[in-house]
């Protein structure tokens, strides 16, 4: 996200371009980028098309493996991401943002079973 967003806003630069460019360059190495979920590289959530939209054009320019999260574990925005890498013909690789000592009994909500229980979710629901 933040590559795309240097890339235009500062180095004034098609991201797409630079992405090509690179792949021109390096064909035999998997590039990979963060994706998150339905706010794409940007800071807000965006329409599935648009989400859908940005992953094709990704992986047409030359990205292969995307990772990708929410900030807050929301599954809906997770599965949107997941969706439209896979639909692309990327590979996705679902992950869960993490904070805080699993191990303490006394942390509340975020304990261990919270990130047992999303994994769980993460492989099933989304498979």
């Amino acid at each position: 996200g933040a590559t795309f967003d240097v890339a235009m806003r500062f180095l004034h630069e098609c991201p797409w371009e630079r992405l090509e460019s690179l792949r021109e360059k390096v064909p035999d190495v998997p590039f990979q980028m963060l994706l998150r979920g339905a706010n794409a590289v940007g800071y807000t959530n965006y329409p599935d098309n648009v989400v859908h939209k940005f992953c094709q054009q990704a992986h047409t320019s030359g990205i292969d493996i995307f990772r990708v999260f929410d900030s807050l574990n929301y599954l809906d925005n997770l599965k949107l991401g997941v969706d439209a890498a896979g639909s692309a013909g990327g590979f996705v690789e679902g992950a869960m943002s993490y904070t805080g000592n699993v191990a303490d009994p006394t942390k509340g909500k975020y304990d261990l079973e919270y990130y047992i229980d999303l994994a769980d979710k993460l492989v099933n629901d989304m498979g």
